[in-house]
């Protein structure tokens, strides 16, 4: 980013942040603390002026002036802004730093900006990614491009069995799932559409190769009915489920043709679907342990038994 780019970016975060440190302005502006100093210099020349507090509490802070627009921006509106900055970084968003920095303008905006730091007033629990996030990062910005240009990429990638293989994909779309980033695209290999876990790419290169998009693609009907990522045949299931799994598994909607009908006796429930993603589907139920009945299809029902007949011999 150039000297103006970072300068003014930096008005703005001590506009919207407040008295901070070299340190972390250094941070944000991915900079070394001798060019945020340098950059307090320049600023100065052009009569902006930025107070440096000593002590272990000090810090760099804006004077009084403002230099940017003011926003009719109402309390309810930046509370949301906030929130959803909470959500987005608790499930691994891919550009929560490019949010944040947005966030950080509207802030600085505003006639009277506040702390968009407060802890505890909304909380995602989530599992946490464990692997290369900016790498995933990068992965995901050049995909992203390769999908609105229209070229080929060439990955390696990993596989749950643990091999690697080399893949000339058509990038379709990416999709966000459990905190995941996924993309889906026609694999030449394979000669059908696939998802590919970007995490799991070890290598890749944005090729000059074009391809044809099929404009009939759309990434919500092609992921309809699935139960998680998998997109295999699509089957019908009905479940008996207890209490209290049951007010569990109806406060969701799983998939739009879902059908619960209540049973009040002993405030269990049948769940009826038609679904996709076979493997999925079997972990969800044999979570459920004891509370959950397969009633149908028959090759799903001994499917479960079998699993649980392993788990109960890894126990003898």
């Amino acid at each position: 980013m150039s000297k103006v780019a970072n300068a003014v970016k930096m008005i703005i975060l001590l506009k919207s942040r407040g008295k901070m440190k070299a340190s972390e302005l250094a941070n944000e502006l991915e900079v070394d603390e001798r060019m945020v100093r340098r950059y307090k210099d320049d600023l100065e020349q052009a009569q902006i002026y930025i107070d440096s507090i000593p002590g272990k509490y000090g810090g760099y802070v804006l004077q009084g002036r403002d230099y940017l627009l003011s926003l009719n921006l109402a309390e309810e509106e930046l509370d949301a802004l906030i929130t959803a900055k909470e959500h987005l970084e608790n499930n691994n968003f891919i550009l929560s730093k490019e949010y944040n920095m947005a966030l950080d303008k509207i802030n600085a905006a505003k006639k009277e900006s506040v702390d968009l730091n407060i802890e505890g007033t909304y909380f995602v629990k989530e599992t946490r990614a464990n692997y290369d996030f900016d790498m995933e990062r990068k992965i995901w910005i050049d995909v992203k491009a390769a999908i609105i240009t229209r070229n080929k990429i060439k990955i390696s990638y990993s596989s749950l069995e643990g091999d690697c293989k080399s893949r000339m994909v058509r990038p379709y779309s990416i999709f966000q799932y459990k905190g995941a980033m996924y993309l889906v695209g026609y694999c030449e290999y394979r000669n059908d559409i696939r998802e590919f876990k970007l995490s799991r790419i070890k290598q890749y290169e944005v090729l000059e190769d074009k391809f044809i998009m099929n404009n009939n693609f759309k990434v919500k009907d092609y992921m309809k009915n699935c139960f998680g990522i998998f997109n295999d045949e699509e089957i019908f299931i009905s479940l008996k489920v207890k209490y209290p799994m049951a007010q569990i598994v109806k406060e969701k909607i799983w998939v739009d043709n879902q059908e619960i009908i209540e049973i009040k006796e002993d405030n269990s429930i049948i769940f009826r679907a038609k679904m996709k993603g076979l493997t999925e589907i079997k972990s969800w139920i044999l979570s459920m342990g004891s509370n959950a009945l397969v009633l149908e299809p028959e090759s799903l029902r001994e499917e479960i038994k079998e699993e649980l007949k392993k788990g109960l011999n890894l126990y003898d």
